[in-house]
């Protein structure tokens, strides 16, 4: 009698943890490039773009002098960057090098779960795409952060890529940095990390943010050559996203046990995942979600 009263508290504790353990999917950065013909439309447009996002919100901007660029910011947190710069580019047609002026504008941060910060943020993307898409002004997407925040302990969680791409060396699963608060999916050198396409990891995010509740963050970095080779549209990035798997489990041993069965593979895929029953740990992305947002930023007009 008494074994069959702990299995049923044990059973309640389980499910109001399962209850208690909730979600969502999350946009954190956002980059733009604008290329253009000459310093003076590059300078013209440079000023655009900050005056719209001062007009429509209630930020500043100061020059760092040091980093080369104008910094958005609201009570001292930088919101967004906006720089210009140079690169020489080889004409093929014309056989010579020529000057490519461009400005580039990310937004970084755009859920730190400091709401008002966030939605200011968030405007102030507006503010920009709403300018460039008024005025019919071409731009591309750089780098587009998304992410699963998950109100749960980092043990909790194990992420695993069942798509590798080519070229890519892989830590193995649950392979943990900085005292566990960090699990890192590719294995990429610090000075190669701008030079892959994508890459996630997953982090305290709550130790980041100094968050008084456990927030554990899965984030997939797709970056400047991912869009060089793929175009901004929801399809290109559920794929990307498809290549991982996040999932959640109650008892951080159970998700060691699983983990190491992962690691024994030399490859694993999608169908792996079902044929080994994970299928009821996965964290599923708000698709709907993101094609929201990226419509959203590609219709958006001030007026």
């Amino acid at each position: 009698m008494l074994i069959i009263i702990i299995k049923t508290i044990f059973q309640s504790l389980s499910y109001i943890m399962e209850i208690s353990m909730t979600y969502s999917t999350e946009i954190d950065t956002v980059s733009i490039q604008i290329d253009c013909n000459s310093l003076e439309e590059q300078q013209s447009i440079g000023f655009m773009i900050n005056r719209a996002i001062l007009e429509y919100n209630k930020v500043y901007s100061e020059y760092n002098i040091l980093k080369k660029e104008r910094e958005i910011l609201f009570n001292n947190n930088k919101i967004a960057s906006i720089r210009l710069g140079m690169n020489p580019i080889y004409d093929h047609s014309m056989k010579h090098h020529q000057i490519n002026y461009y400005v580039a504008i990310c937004f970084a941060g755009l859920k730190s779960h400091n709401p008002l910060k966030d939605n200011l943020s968030y405007d102030c993307l507006l503010a920009t795409v709403g300018a460039l898409n008024t005025f019919n002004i071409e731009y591309k997407f750089t780098e587009l952060d998304i992410c699963l925040d998950i109100n749960a302990k980092v043990d909790n969680i194990l992420a695993i890529c069942t798509t590798k791409l080519p070229r890519t060396g892989y830590h193995q699963a649950n392979h943990s940095f900085y005292g566990g608060k960090t699990v890192y999916i590719e294995k990429i050198s610090k000075n190669r990390l701008t030079y892959n396409s994508q890459r996630a990891y997953v982090y305290n995010k709550s130790k980041k943010e100094k968050l008084f509740f456990p927030l554990t963050r899965f984030e997939l970095k797709l970056q400047k050559l991912f869009f060089l080779n793929n175009e901004f549209n929801f399809t290109n990035i559920i794929n990307a996203l498809d290549r991982y798997t996040v999932m959640y489990f109650e008892n951080p041993y159970e998700k060691n046990m699983i983990a190491d069965r992962y690691n024994s593979y030399s490859r694993i895929s999608k169908r792996d995942i079902e044929r080994m029953g994970l299928e009821r740990y996965k964290l599923k992305p708000d698709v709907v979600k993101i094609e929201r947002f990226i419509d959203n930023l590609k219709k958006y007009k001030l007026y």
